[in-house]
């Protein structure tokens, strides 16, 4: 019994096995004579997929013309108890007569398939249960998949095939492509353009200019989307059966299991160069070479060195028992911040990435006793400060969460008061900064309804005395609203500007109902006519 995640060679081969079981399935049901020596033949290779994938995947020594009883008495050995099935007895008489019937066309009768069906159904689900620890039918290439939000958009995929909504399924893959596409060009971005990008003033024809531009920007994805696609023509293929909702539309069963093949293929081998890719090889680099604390002690030097630079001392200091990974960031920020306190322009102190401090100073401008003090002084007060800053972080974060629930109950209570078109109010846990000032944490959602007209209600909304401004984002249909006010001001501000926002959704309902009865008519005289 295997406990490890499956590698996606098993995963694969393991699908392949069900799509194999379920096409003998069907080909079982059949009652005429012409199609029961295809069930024969189609059950017994079930059976010997599955126990000669078993053996290779047990890695068990497997004689020069082994004969499949002798393999499948091989398994049955290594196994033991663990596999365990009155089926036995079957599928040896199957296999048998699957030689007859393929080499000298014996008739079977059906009830003979019939049972031969359920057996090869309960021998295979077992051998698969006791090697893999698996439901040969809950399996799916998606879980060879490590990524969370990919393997659950190919588990979408695989199931809207087998409900029969290839559309579906082709959606879904492509969302899976694009999340993972997106992932690796972030990586694949080049820091310094080989070729710099004219600047607007240099453009002579702007028109071709952007048409170059667009024709280089689709070469670019085509080169960086093919690193991972193994047939580049697999790759095009897919673009084009995926390129509009119209294409997607029209998909059969057979593209859409291709194409989550393509995108399965293509993300297994994009996860596997993850694991060896470094995309900021020097930042590792440093981190590994700091000397990381052990326990709660302060860090502390561990050598000196100065140099001379262009009529200026570069003064190295490195300091071992150092935060770790997780704490390194906010601790070296601290650190150097308390370094800087009161110094001169022409001096400057940085904590770098490698856990060293550099100091720079003009000449006769740095005493060593100085630079002791100030370096002891700051490396004992960074994770005091560190400490403190935490705590107060964490005591902020508490009150917004707290101030946030209060929010959202009294909205609850006082909900009767609110337009029908606002579905929810609410505050962020989080503050937002920007340009070094704090922005609203006051939200508000709009109806499916009235989202449509949300341009009416943003210009509308801030003629009220107590709001500033609004932003509306389409995802969720969320308007952000400043200044934060009170669930009662807020409720009154929505109120001003309700009575219009409602007149247009009323409006909007009625084209929609004048249309739908419309064509409910037109569809009615028109099966009229026809006599349908």
């Amino acid at each position: 019994m295997t406990t490890a995640p499956l590698s996606p060679e098993t995963v694969t081969n393991l699908v392949q096995l069900r799509a194999l079981l379920s096409s003998a399935d069907q080909a079982s049901l059949s009652s005429s004579p012409v199609t029961r020596p295809m069930a024969v033949v189609l059950l017994d290779a079930v059976n010997e997929r599955a126990t000669h994938f078993a053996a290779t995947y047990l890695n068990l020594t497997i004689p020069n013309k082994a004969s499949f009883e002798q393999l499948m008495q091989i398994v049955k050995d290594h196994l033991g108890a663990r596999w365990t099935t009155s089926t036995w007895p079957d599928i040896r008489r199957l296999h048998r007569t699957r030689n007859l019937v393929q080499h000298e066309g014996l008739e079977v009768d059906q009830k003979n398939i019939n049972t031969w069906a359920a057996v090869t159904s309960s021998y295979t689900r077992s051998l698969v249960s006791a090697v893999w620890d698996t439901d040969i039918n809950e399996t799916t290439l998606a879980e060879a998949v490590k990524d969370p939000k990919i393997c659950q958009l190919l588990k979408d995929a695989e199931r809207c095939i087998e409900e029969n909504s290839p559309a579906k399924s082709l959606a879904n893959s492509r969302q899976a492509f694009d999340f993972a596409y997106k992932l690796w060009r972030k990586h694949y971005r080049r820091r310094i353009p080989f070729h710099s990008k004219p600047m607007g003033r240099q453009i002579i024809d702007e028109k071709s200019f952007k048409y170059l531009e667009g024709e280089i920007a689709e070469v670019n994805e085509a080169s960086v989307a093919i690193a991972f696609s193994g047939d580049p023509g697999e790759y095009v293929w897919f673009r084009d059966i995926t390129s509009n909702a119209d294409a997607i539309q029209i998909s059969t069963l057979d593209e859409a299991q291709r194409a989550l093949g393509f995108v399965f293929g293509w993300v297994i081998r994009w996860e596997a160069f993850q694991e060896s890719f470094i995309p900021d090889r020097r930042s590792v680099r440093e981190q590994e070479s700091r000397c990381v604390r052990s326990s709660n002690t302060a860090a502390r030097v561990s050598s000196v060195s100065v140099t001379r630079q262009g009529g200026r001392f570069l003064v190295e200091v490195s300091l071992s028992d150092v935060p770790p990974v997780n704490e390194y960031n906010a601790w070296s920020s601290k650190l150097t911040t308390l370094l800087n306190k009161g110094k001169k322009a022409s001096d400057w102190w940085r904590v770098t990435n490698s856990g060293v401090i550099n100091i720079r100073l003009s000449q006769g401008s740095g005493e060593s006793r100085e630079i002791f003090e100030t370096v002891s002084n700051a490396l004992l007060a960074a994770d005091v400060e560190v400490q403190r800053d935490r705590l107060a972080d964490e005591a902020s974060r508490e009150a917004k969460r707290v101030e946030a629930q209060a929010y959202a109950e009294e909205f609850e209570e006082n909900k009767s008061t609110f337009p029908a078109w606002v579905t929810k109010v609410w505050l962020t846990d989080d503050l937002t900064i920007m340009s070094g000032h704090p922005q609203s944490r006051l939200r508000v959602s709009l109806s499916d309804d009235a989202a449509d007209h949300w341009k009416n209600i943003v210009a509308d909304l801030p003629l009220h005395e107590l709001v500033d401004s609004c932003i509306f984002e389409w995802q969720g249909h969320v308007i952000r609203i400043e200044p934060q006010l009170t669930v009662t001001e807020i409720g009154e501000a929505l109120q001003s500007v309700s009575e219009s926002i409602e007149g247009l959704i009323s409006q909007q309902r009625a084209r929609r109902d004048e249309e739908e009865s419309g064509r409910y008519s037109l569809e009615a005289e028109l099966r009229e006519a026809f006599r349908l």
